[in-house]
């Protein structure tokens, strides 16, 4: 089993067991972006737990998510929000194109990530 699939038909129950984000780690990411309208890109957003904590604080949100489950899952969460963009990617092909947001997050995923190929992919994107 590859990492994406490892967490397919999982989606709705880690949703729901998983807890959100402390409140201050969401408050310092907001504070230090120093941007009128933040873009993010949530790398392995999976259902979109810390993507809707940026959504409420005004930030715009490219949710990366390359297992199809996890992902359907957030856009049904995220639905109301318009700033929110789901995103078919991989860390190491995100889709976005360069220069194309202020911050990049990776919450709970980066050690499924291939390392030597998202760091590059990452510096290019804020």
């Amino acid at each position: 089993m590859n990492n994406t699939d490892r967490f397919t038909g999982k989606a709705r129950a880690y949703a729901q067991g998983r807890p959100d984000y402390p409140a201050s780690v969401v408050g310092l990411l907001t504070r230090e972006s120093r941007r009128e309208n933040p873009r993010l890109a949530d790398i392995g957003s999976g259902t979109g737990i810390l993507s809707r904590a940026m959504l409420e604080r005004g930030w715009t949100v490219y949710g990366v998510e390359p297992n199809d489950d996890m992902r359907k899952e957030a856009e049904k969460r995220l639905s109301a929000f318009p700033r929110f963009h789901s995103v078919a990617g991989t860390a190491e092909r995100t889709g976005l194109p360069g220069a194309s947001v202020d911050l990049v997050t990776a919450a709970q995923s980066f050690h499924w990530f291939d390392a030597a190929v998202f760091c590059p992919e990452e510096a290019r994107l804020p």
